[in-house]
């Protein structure tokens, strides 16, 4: 009898470690920023909030500066179904669906705070729905990594001062039309090459905010940061859809949750290191450029019309107040 007892005990203990190892995850999340990077942090934040709320059910493993690969192959991986996650911008989104790459246009918004609003509208969410038949899942999309200005070999201040000239694009519509709107030659080419790309003199200058530009040192080879202030940058946090969708329900609730308080933290962060940003760049030896801002916004607005997104920015500023 009591042979027979250890050994019903003995395969219920199989059987619950056969369990816990059933319902344990690995999400492994990319991003081709630094680790220092304020959105790095929030990354790091956003694994310390889901392996505590679960208990370590859900392992979170981030791989900064491209290292799990580029965001390209990231997100094919994600529509596979795959354990992947990684935190984009909205033009590669905009791949997918078209819709989803405004939130990368030119002067859409004007603050973080702005930002936010348009994340809390009925449009946005219908943006983020439509994702899920791609193999997507938007975690958050509050993810901000700062204005985004043009840093080049030299001064520019109006549109016609970069007609020539080649910046450096990430080849989303929605960037290479903004580019070319602001006057310059879009040229395309991964953020991990774009340092090459200025020193060797493929591209002229890039877009870029200021904390990438610090991580990436692009200081030294620009010269000159004109102040366009073109896109307010908003990242989002996106997984495999299938994968999302095999988890318990509870975990799905957590990993949401968890990823809009790791945006807040990360933007934050961005938003406090800022000006101390601008300063180090300063220091490394790079010219502040004050531009004529009316003159970008007047030649980028056409890039809404030119992509069909004219309505839907109408709609999104309806919805806001704006």
């Amino acid at each position: 009898m009591k042979k027979y007892l250890a050994l019903v005990l003995s395969l219920l203990m199989v059987f619950a470690l056969t369990g816990a190892q059933a319902e344990s995850y690995l999400l492994k999340l990319g991003t081709s920023l630094s680790d220092n990077d304020p959105i790095a942090l929030g990354l790091g934040e956003f694994e310390r909030l889901v392996e505590e709320k679960t208990n370590g059910d859900i392992q979170v493993e981030v791989y900064p500066s491209s290292q799990l690969g580029a965001d390209e192959d990231l997100i094919e991986q994600c529509t596979m179904g795959m354990g992947i996650g990684l935190i984009t911008d909205s033009g590669r989104l905009g791949t997918y669906v078209a819709e989803y790459g405004i939130l990368g246009g030119p002067y859409l918004m004007d603050s973080y705070d702005e930002a936010l609003k348009i994340l809390a509208t009925p449009e946005y969410a219908e943006m983020c729905e439509k994702l899920a038949p791609a193999g997507l899942r938007v975690l958050s999309g509050n993810w901000y990594a700062g204005a985004r200005h043009l840093f080049m070999k030299q001064a520019v201040t109006k549109p016609e001062d970069l007609h020539g000239l080649r910046v450096r694009s990430s080849g989303s519509a929605i960037v290479n039309a903004s580019v070319k709107a602001l006057g310059g030659d879009p040229t395309v080419c991964p953020w991990s090459e774009a340092y090459n790309a200025l020193q060797s003199k493929v591209v002229d200058g890039v877009e870029v905010n200021y904390a990438a530009a610090v991580g990436s040192s692009i200081y030294e080879v620009t010269s000159h940061i004109c102040k366009t202030g073109h896109f307010q940058h908003m990242l989002t946090l996106v997984v495999s859809d299938p994968w999302f969708a095999a988890l318990p329900a509870e975990y799905q609730t957590i990993l949401e949750e968890s990823a809009q308080a790791a945006g807040l933290f990360a933007s934050e962060g961005t938003i406090a290191a800022d000006a101390d940003y601008e300063q180090q760049l300063v220091d490394a030896g790079m010219t502040i450029v004050e531009v004529d801002l009316d003159a970008f916004k007047a030649s980028t607005a056409s890039v809404y019309e030119e992509l069909g997104l004219a309505e839907l920015r109408n709609e999104i500023y309806a919805a806001i107040g704006k």
